[in-house]
């Protein structure tokens, strides 16, 4: 197990970067920031699905019900990085953007021959932007930044019920900031320039739900998925600031303070939500769909609704594998996995609602002797549009993932 200590000191030092690293994306203004539809590097190759995956070799988090799969006596660590690289589009304009950073770590094991658990650390949003305006009247620069996101930490459980039905859930700690600010630079030097800063801090605990079952499907093994959050409320505290200031070149010089305020006992609303999944495999292939839906209508953080919409997304997913059991000839071994997805994100601006689309493509390598894997995904799709003066971001997205499996809980008969 040395070598997953390695790992996992290695990854540690990379969580602690990756507050540093920026999803640059004008619409995490909007809502909680940019979701982070969390997926493996395993799910991400197949278009993101895992509401129906019941495979002892990997967690999967996408349903609860998922973890009382994993094989006795094994320890499982997973975790992986994603470099993004966008471009960000209007009818005029466009930049290039990048981000990189290890992103998430989970650790799943049995308790029984019927009870597995699973404990990790997951992204849930990140605000990350910067733009700016001009006012005509009076004449001034409108400058919008924020920064900041939400963290997941979840402690799931899954029981077999029978052979056939599985059933889990996730007890989930999510906590964060979500920064952001608005200057007014007024092109007369005699008015004082004008900033707004926002703090939000959320802190508290959710549930979600899955339930799995399996059977046999003439020559398939087939499974249905199905989870479900029904909401909650969490709480949060705001911190406005407005203040007036001069400029002086890098510096800001305050020159007043002209209201502070801490709302101390808001909260923040979390939409319910429900998933199904089916997965049909066989000794070589894997052929899995999802459909998810999110009521994001009923978000609402210290009363503000940002006008969200309700979201959607439907995914296609297949793996192929030569031969699991080859020996002399590694590439039948390799998982060859393709997928795709399309989906409505929660964004609604100038009367549309928004669109995400990607395929997907990625290899599990198999390490031999082991139960170990590392996986590699790409994504390519774009999201929104350049109509009525919008941004349009074409994505490619590149995850690497490593599942170290070995056995635990054996008593050595000689040394």
């Amino acid at each position: 197990m040395n070598h997953i200590f390695s790992i996992l000191a290695f990854v540690l030092m990379g969580l602690s970067l990756s507050a540093q690293n920026e999803s640059n994306s004008p619409y995490s203004r909007f809502g909680l920031g940019d979701l982070q539809s969390f997926s493996t590097a395993t799910q991400s190759a197949m278009g993101g699905v895992g509401i129906a995956s019941y495979d002892p070799l990997s967690i999967n988090i996408s349903n609860p019900a998922s973890y009382s799969s994993v094989f006795a006596q094994r320890f499982t660590m997973q975790t992986g990085g994603i470099h993004t690289t966008k471009l960000l589009q209007t009818n005029t304009q466009n930049q290039v953007v990048n981000s990189t950073n290890f992103n998430y770590l989970m650790f799943s094991f049995p308790l029984s021959k019927f009870w597995g658990t699973s404990v990790g650390l997951l992204p849930f949003s990140e605000k990350s932007y910067s733009f700016s305006d001009v006012s005509t009247n009076p004449p001034a620069d409108l400058l919008f930044e924020g920064n900041g996101g939400l963290t997941r930490i979840y402690f799931g459980n899954s029981i077999n019920v029978n052979k056939n039905l599985s059933i889990g859930a996730n007890l989930n700690y999510l906590f964060g900031n979500l920064n952001s600010s608005r200057k007014v630079l007024f092109n007369d030097v005699s008015v004082f320039n004008t900033k707004i800063n926002e703090d939000v801090n959320i802190n508290g605990f959710y549930f979600d739900f899955g339930l799995m079952y399996k059977a046999k499907l003439g020559k398939w093994n087939s499974v249905l998925g199905f989870t479900m959050d029904n909401g909650s409320e969490i709480s949060a505290e705001k911190t406005s600031l407005i203040e007036t200031f001069r400029s002086g070149g890098e510096f800001e010089l305050i020159e007043d303070t002209i209201s502070f305020d801490q709302q101390l006992d808001g909260s923040l609303e979390l939409p319910t939500s429900m998933g199904f999944g089916l997965a049909l495999s066989n000794e070589q292939w894997k052929i899995m769909a999802d459909y998810k839906s999110d009521n994001w209508e009923e978000y609402n953080l210290f009363g503000v609704n940002d006008d969200l919409e309700n979201s959607s997304r439907l995914a296609l997913g297949f793996e192929f594998v030569p031969d699991k059991k080859s020996i002399n000839r590694y590439y039948k071994m390799i998982r060859y996995r393709l997928g795709m997805y399309s989906s409505k994100t929660y964004l609604n601006l100038k009367n549309q609602q928004l669109d995400e689309k990607a395929i997907t493509l990625g290899f599990g390598l198999p390490l031999k002797r082991s139960g170990s894997l590392v996986n590699l995904s790409a994504e390519f799709g774009q999201m929104g549009t350049t109509d009525d003066g919008l941004i349009q971001e074409s994505f490619a997205r590149f995850k690497i993932g490593f599942i170290f499996s070995d056995i635990w809980f054996i008593k050595r008969k000689y040394d």
